[in-house]
Parts: C-alpha cells; sequence; structure tokens
C-alpha cells in the first residue's frame, strides 16, 4: 500500500491547496521544478515563497510517509531531506530573497512571453 502512515493527511492536504498538482515527486527533480512553478502559479498562501515552501513541506511529509510505509527506501528519503534542507535551511535570508525576485522576474517573463504570443522565444 503506498502511503497512509499519517492517514493520508498530507496527500488530502496537498490536494486542497494545490488542486491539479503532484506534491509527491522526488524533490529536485524536473517534474518537481514543475511541479513547483505550478504551487507558486495557485499561490494558496497568498505569497509565492511561503506557497513554494509549504509545498516542499508537503512534498518532505509524503516522502517520508512513504518510506515509512516501505513503499520507498530510507536512501530517497534521506536524498529527499538532504533538498530540502539545502534549499530553505542552508542559505541566508538574503540569498532566500534574491532568489525569490530571481524567480518572480522569471515567472514575469514567462508570462509576458505567453501574453504577446512568444512563446519558447530566446531572450
Amino acid at each position: 500500500m503506498s502511503g497512509g502512515r499519517f492517514n493520508y493527511g498530507q496527500r488530502n492536504l496537498g490536494y486542497d491547496m494545490f488542486p491539479y498538482s503532484n506534491v509527491d515527486y522526488d524533490m529536485g527533480d524536473d517534474d518537481y521544478w514543475e511541479s513547483v512553478k505550478g504551487a507558486r502559479r495557485q499561490n494558496p498562501m497568498e505569497d509565492k515563497q511561503l506557497s513554494e515552501l509549504v509545498f516542499d513541506v508537503l512534498c518532505l511529509i509524503h516522502s517520508v510517509d512513504w518510506y515509512l510505509s516501505c513503499d520507498t527506501c530510507e536512501e530517497t528519503y534521506r536524498k529527499d531531506v538532504k533538498f530540502f534542507k539545502e534549499k530553505w535551511l542552508k542559505v541566508k535570508p538574503d540569498d532566500l530573497t534574491k532568489a525569490e525576485i530571481d524567480k518572480s522576474v522569471q515567472e514575469f517573463r514567462e508570462e509576458m512571453y505567453k501574453t504577446f504570443g512568444l512563446i519558447g522565444a530566446e531572450e
């Protein structure tokens, strides 16, 4: 059985907060980064950085849920923990702010390209 160690609370909260997003990808892979973009677009916390943090916490809870339920190995869970800590805990606040600005500028650029029909256009 996949997950369920926490009575599917993470899954249900993830579906409620981030509809149409998958909060169960391995953290750091390509699908994960696409899901992060979706979480930021949905922005349930009305703050993109906080929405991304909550999304990542839900991904980490999912990872430990599957590990404790013997659906994935400890190595997968430890990899996700390492990724989360490096992303959120081993950076200076100013670096987080700069990264947030960079992400917001990129999101705006993509939105403008889409608005003006330049999807896939080079900068």
